[in-house]
């Protein structure tokens, strides 16, 4: 399951909406206000942005929550990765700011929308910013995978993995690491059209997390684009089980039953 941001409050987007008080509108349509303020600086261009993230569809249903598993997200800032209104998002947020934040369709997922979010949908964000790093292991992955890669186009992939297992063994310093560091690698690759690939770093996530609801999820889905429904559907059971509020993997089986 992509990853793009969550937190806490449990109210609907219909309460949010009619929320007023010290709102802001930017010129962008984003519309927000802050639920509490840090006294930590602002997030630098190119740094790590570690959030807590809570997010809604407009019916009030929460969408995802990186609250519910206890671990943040973490992602670089600003990043082609992250939709438009996250982004902006963290432009306005300092560490230790919580906001929550309602994205028209245009700054979230568009007129088509994606797997689990319907067409033109408004979404709302609850964010918190917890702390910056200068480095994490996306962004240090992504430079062995994708250096030159538009001169040379050669998909360096095994360096990539070696790249990991030398940043492990060495304990991986003072690089932020969690599940959804190899979740961003494989998406990236997805993204590409690299499936087998992306498939190899999803299989890697999923035996260095092996509770992690998402990082099963994501396996389903690249089984689910290889055609291989039988695999597909062990994935989003075994993400299911381990998560059982995961409502795509629900959807998925269902289709997938379906077929």
């Amino acid at each position: 399951m992509k990853k793009y941001l969550t937190l806490l409050i449990l109210v609907s987007s219909q309460v949010l909406f009619s929320q007023t008080k010290d709102t802001i509108t930017t010129k962008s349509g984003l519309k927000y206000f802050l639920t509490q303020e840090g006294n930590g600086k602002a997030i630098d261009s190119g740094s790590i942005a570690i959030q807590h993230y809570t997010v809604w569809l407009s019916n009030g249903e929460k969408l995802d929550s990186s609250r519910d598993v206890n671990e943040p997200f973490a992602y670089e800032y600003p990043s082609d990765n992250l939709i438009k209104g996250t982004n902006e998002a963290l432009s306005i947020l300092k560490i230790g700011d919580r906001g929550i934040f309602i994205m028209p369709y245009y700054l979230a997922y568009g007129e088509k929308g994606d797997s689990y979010i319907p067409p033109k949908e408004i979404l709302t964000f609850d964010i918190e910013v917890l702390d910056t790093k200068d480095n994490s292991l996306e962004k240090e992955l992504n430079k062995t995978l994708y250096q030159n890669y538009k001169q040379d186009s050669i998909l360096k992939f095994q360096k990539t993995i070696n790249r990991f297992n030398e940043l492990k063994k060495d304990g991986f310093n003072d690089i932020w690491v969690n599940q959804y560091a190899l979740n961003g690698i494989g998406y990236g690759l997805l993204g590409k059209g690299f499936i087998e690939e992306a498939k190899e770093i999803f299989i890697l996530n999923t035996l260095e997390y092996p509770n992690s609801s998402n990082a099963y999820d994501s396996l389903g889905e690249v089984y689910m684009k290889l055609g291989n429904t039988e695999l597909a559907i062990l994935n989003y059971r075994k993400s299911l089980e381990l998560n059982p509020e995961n409502k795509n993997a629900v959807k998925m089986l269902e289709e997938l039953n379906h077929n």
